[in-house]
């Protein structure tokens, strides 16, 4: 009989384990392996549960280990997001104190800083980041009958292009075969019997 930890296991499963747990030369044993399995799953479901650490700046929302920086002086000044604060020279400030910081009064924090976020390659101007946001969240969000009423226009002009088409493709199969037919042939283009 099979242990407990392994009688509800589906048995393509169990086979699919065991079959791993030897082919990798694991010491664990099956009970050991879905011991740990279950431990590593519910510790990415608790991570996963937890809300995303950050940094906000106004309603732009800065994750965890994105990068800003700002040049002053031909140098450039980079500040990392840690936990839910910008860190700059190892103290937490706000993108405005740093750049007070930075160059002093009269900085425009939205102007003169650059973000790149974690997993990107390019920086994006943190002002041009906040108007994008803007525009969207200044759009009304379409009412239900807006939103059918826009889908089945989409729909209409998709059936009406894919006819246009149909006509284009049976318009121009008819006109290929009149062309072929003997009476639209030059005497000159008929060939002689030769026997």
């Amino acid at each position: 009989m099979a242990p407990a930890s392994t009688r509800n296991l589906p048995p393509a499963t169990l086979l699919q384990l065991k079959t791993f747990l030897r082919e990798s030369g694991s010491p664990l044993s099956v009970a050991e392996a879905l011991v740990a399995a279950v431990k590593l799953w519910i510790e990415r479901e608790q991570s996963a549960a937890q809300p995303a650490r950050g940094y906000q700046w106004k309603l732009l929302f800065l994750p965890e280990g994105t990068l800003a920086r700002m040049v002053h002086a031909d140098r450039w000044h980079v500040a990392r997001v840690v936990g839910d604060e910008l860190i700059y020279q190892d103290e937490a400030v706000s993108p405005h104190q740093m750049a007070q910081e930075v160059a002093g009064d009269g900085r425009n924090a939205w102007r003169v800083m650059w973000l790149r976020f974690p997993g990107e390659k390019t920086w994006n101007n943190a002002g041009l980041l906040r108007s994008r946001l803007q525009k969207r969240a200044d759009k009304p969000a379409p009412t239900p009958l807006e939103a059918m009423s826009t889908a089945a226009e989409t729909m209409s002009n998709a059936l009406n292009a894919a006819l246009v088409l149909i006509e284009h493709v049976e318009f121009q199969s008819r006109n290929t075969l009149e062309r072929r037919l003997p009476k639209n042939r030059r005497e000159c283009d008929l060939m002689d019997d030769i026997d």
